[in-house]
């Protein structure tokens, strides 16, 4: 009696938001493999790690799969020579080796990675039965692109059905997800988003549902019917795409409303947080925030608190500063502990004015390679703005928001 043979892919998502939790993942992924292996199978494993970066206007990307995340192993993939062990191996040792040396950064573009996932090198659907199996605590519809990718994402649903794939994805409940549940060889368990995501997956459920799926699903004796390649042209594009997102320096503009969580692959040492403006008015920058239950108040009049530091006043009085460039004030905070939630906000001192008219922003970066513009677009005549939140209500997932809200008295946390 011929011998089971399976190929299992395993797409990870390792981008930020997997920081605090891909370390569980990992041990969780260890304890499934190891037994998996000692089954009735043949098992060839697969790795697909993907996170997302920007470069200017572009989204750069970096995979890694068994042999690594060289930028040219997506393209090698696509050619007629490419190397099967670079993408496949029956050592559950290598392939635990690969996802050890996995670093999570930047942002994900899901769709993209079912894509390559479904393009992978398979045995022949008459010799191996075929999985792919998706770990991501973000939905379908965020990600470096946002809902872009999602335009082609009834083509690989489609290409995985023509495949004979089976599909196991565990991510949070969506509508995009929702589409995944009608492919039919498929198990869609939802997670919840955040730190917390694999908190309740029984992983030995997992292992016994696959097992028992893989046993009973036949092998296809036919030749495998034409299907689409490289749906978003990944084939053709220029290597430097994959030139990895740690690579990239982390460019987001946040439009009202809008969020983006930090990078916190390590610990942040620093965050800057910088006001600019050009008009000929005279703007303060404020930090405003509670540590417990102490309010603390970082400006001009009060430069200094504890991680908290203001370095000088750019306008004073009705001026300005000096005319035909950027004014500039920096906020530079070396810790967010204890820190909740915190305001920045501007005054103008000049008197009440519609803040849309100064050619301002504020632009959060910091020393894991975030480069967040949040623009001054309210058009409110009042005498605060506030223009961003730093959220660290969840420390291991921060995020920045895009406020742009105006009143006419001292803002607190708590209107906010």
């Amino acid at each position: 009696m011929p011998a089971n043979k399976v190929d299992i892919v395993f797409v990870v998502d390792a981008s930020d938001s997997m920081s605090p939790c891909f370390q569980k993942l990992r041990d969780n992924l260890r304890r499934f493999i190891l037994p998996l292996n000692q089954a009735s199978f043949q098992i060839r494993f697969g790795l697909l790690a993907y996170n997302a970066g920007g470069d200017g206007n572009r989204a750069i990307y970096e995979h890694t799969f068994i042999g690594g995340n060289a930028p040219n192993l997506v393209k090698d993939m696509y050619g007629s020579n490419a190397d099967i062990n670079q993408y496949f191996t029956t050592d559950p040792n290598k392939f635990l080796a690969a996802l050890d040396a996995v670093r999570t950064q930047g942002d994900e573009n899901t769709p993209l990675a079912l894509d390559i996932a479904s393009d992978f090198p398979f045995n022949t659907p008459d010799e191996s039965r075929r999985v792919i199996a998706l770990f991501s605590n973000e939905r379908l519809e965020t990600g470096i692109l946002e809902n872009e990718p999602l335009g082609k994402f009834q083509q690989v649903l489609q290409k995985i059905a023509k495949r004979k794939i089976a599909l196991y994805a565990y991510l949070p409940a969506s509508n995009a997800a929702a589409m995944l549940t009608r492919l039919p060889k498929s198990i869609i368990k939802s997670v919840d988003e955040g730190a917390n995501c694999w908190d309740n997956v029984d992983f030995g459920q997992m292992l016994e549902q696959m097992g028992k799926s893989i046993s009973v699903s036949s092998l296809q004796m036919t030749r495998e019917p034409e299907y689409q390649k490289s749906i978003y042209g990944q084939n053709a594009w220029d290597s430097n795409v994959f030139v990895g997102a740690g690579d990239a320096r982390r460019d987001k503009i946040l439009a009202t409303g809008e969020s983006a969580k930090l990078n916190m692959s390590k610990p942040l040492q620093w965050i800057h947080v910088m006001l600019f403006w050009k008009q000929e008015v005279d703007l303060d920058l404020h930090a405003i925030y509670d540590c417990g239950q102490c309010p603390k108040h970082v400006f001009f009049g009060h430069k200094s608190e504890k991680n908290v530091v203001l370095d000088k006043d750019e306008g004073v009085g009705e001026r300005g500063g000096a005319v035909g460039r950027y004014k500039e004030e920096n906020i530079t905070i070396s810790s967010l502990d204890g820190i909740s939630q915190m305001l920045i906000a501007t005054k103008n001192f000049t008197g009440d004015g519609c803040f849309a008219d100064y050619d301002g922003k504020v632009v959060v970066q910091t020393s894991n390679g975030d480069n967040i513009t949040v623009p001054l677009t309210s058009q409110s005549r009042d005498v605060w703005c506030v223009i961003a939140k730093i959220d660290n209500r969840k420390p291991d997932a921060p995020e920045v928001k895009n406020l742009n809200r105006t009143c006419n008295h001292d803002p607190n946390v708590d209107e906010f």
